[in-house]
């Protein structure tokens, strides 16, 4: 229970210092993230370096969309990529394309009345 505990405060104080630091794209570590990467087929010869490729592929696409992104869905998925594990530009560009097309957090738009 202890455990718990502290995972749920480490999650919960972590959360709340990225909502200052996700106006910029968040500096992961993904050779060490990616060291310890496993073979997803027996055709995978050099899953580290695969999973290099991937890392870098995703911050790449996440720079180009970041700055157009909502900031709640920022902060939301940069937490969300560091929770469990090594953290991933992968998942969080994941997450942030699930958000793609959610206008729920656009200002109303008006009707005009005719």
């Amino acid at each position: 229970m202890k455990a718990l505990s502290l995972v749920y405060a480490l999650s919960l104080g972590a959360f709340c210092g990225f909502a200052a630091v996700a106006q910029q794209l968040p500096r992961f570590d993904i050779t060490t993230s990616c060291r310890t990467a496993q073979p997803l087929t027996p055709e995978d010869r050099d899953p580290v370096q695969a999973c290099i490729r991937d890392e870098a592929n995703a911050e790449r696409q996440l720079q180009a969309i970041w700055s157009g992104t909502a900031a709640t869905h920022r902060e939301t998925c940069t937490a969300s990529a560091q929770l469990v594990g090594s953290p991933s530009y992968v998942d969080l560009l994941v997450c942030l394309q699930m958000y793609q097309g959610d206008t729920s957090t656009a200002p109303p738009q008006r009707r005009r009345q005719p």
